[in-house]
């Protein structure tokens, strides 16, 4: 897989060129049942790069198979936060504007000059920040159960929508977490990946509970995730997020799709807002949680696709 060498991180990146055939319906370059008229003789017509950014813990693949689907239409990039996947691991620089300036370093890199950006829970706070400091290379933003600390300071388990049923599956497979942390995310993800780094082979029912609450990871991603968090300054740096203030987000004007899950414990960010973004567009997955991209994923890529083609409609009526 390439790698882009940056100023002060290398980034891991995977490119899905835009598959989209030219008798799709999809296509914008598509007339109609009359037939297909004209060439794609101007890359005016070719759809803006779609990037997708993932949350923390994880890696590029946690958009792979969405990916796939979404190239339909759209160029897809994909790539590895630092101290993520197979980038690279500096000593310190894990706070959202450090992240947004690896993203652009990334697009210069590539030669991308404007994209639609998606991304999923703490991957959003780093495309808000490229956003407001980066706005003309911005076409739009999908925003994917995101939490934002200036609409919802504190996120306790005890708060949680389904914190009680979370927590007697943490019990059963020995995992006693203190509910009232007002981060509770990072000393989740950290408790579940101790316990995969010691999860005997063979205990299928113990995965089959994990499972429940995050997206299975190989034992390289767990051991990753707490490397990063024992040998830099990622602890600290993700605990003392000042984060986008909100006169920052009032100032955010794009086209925005913001998907949660109706279980979420982000849900509180979405109601909060709504209430500033009322030119943004939002949809709530039923019965879904933090990770529907995973449980559900036809449910998001049915909304991203529509939001996108939406757009599509827009700049050639424009």
């Amino acid at each position: 897989m390439p790698v882009a060498h940056l100023k002060a991180v290398d980034l891991n990146y995977l490119q899905l060129p835009q598959k989209l055939s030219l008798d799709s319906p999809l296509n914008p370059l598509y007339q109609g049942e009359q037939g297909i008229e004209g060439e794609q003789d101007s890359q005016n017509d070719i759809p803006s790069n779609l990037v997708m950014v993932h949350g923390l813990a994880t890696n590029l693949a946690f958009w792979y198979h969405l990916a796939l689907e979404l190239s339909v239409t759209h160029p897809v990039t994909l790539f590895d936060l630092r101290g993520h996947g197979r980038s690279s691991m500096p000593e310190n620089g894990y706070t959202p504007p450090q992240m947004a300036e690896d993203l652009r370093e990334l697009l210069d890199y590539l030669g991308i000059e404007t994209a639609h950006l998606m991304a999923h829970s703490f991957g959003g706070s780093v495309i808000l920040d490229f956003a407001c400091a980066y706005p003309e290379r911005v076409e739009s933003l999908i925003l994917v159960d995101v939490r934002l600390r200036v609409l919802q300071p504190r996120q306790r388990l005890r708060d949680w929508p389904r914190w009680k049923r979370t927590q007697r599956i943490l019990n059963r497979i020995g995992v006693e977490l203190d509910e009232d942390d007002p981060e509770s995310g990072y000393q989740i993800l950290e408790a579940i990946a101790r316990l995969q780094m010691r999860l005997p082979k063979g205990k299928h029912r113990l995965r089959r509970l994990l499972s429940k609450l995050v997206p299975e990871n190989s034992q390289r991603t767990a051991s990753r995730w707490l490397k990063l968090l024992e040998t830099t300054s990622a602890r600290r740096d993700l605990k003392n997020i000042e984060g986008i203030s909100l006169e920052q987000l009032q100032q955010i004007n794009k086209p925005t799709l913001a998907i949660y899950g109706e279980s979420s414990p982000t849900l509180p960010t979405a109601n909060a807002l709504k209430e500033v973004w009322t030119h943004a567009h939002f949809e709530f997955v039923p019965l879904a949680g933090h990770f529907f991209p995973v449980s559900q994923p036809q449910a998001l890529i049915a909304s991203v696709k529509s939001f996108l083609k939406q757009l599509n409609y827009l700049d050639n009526a424009c």
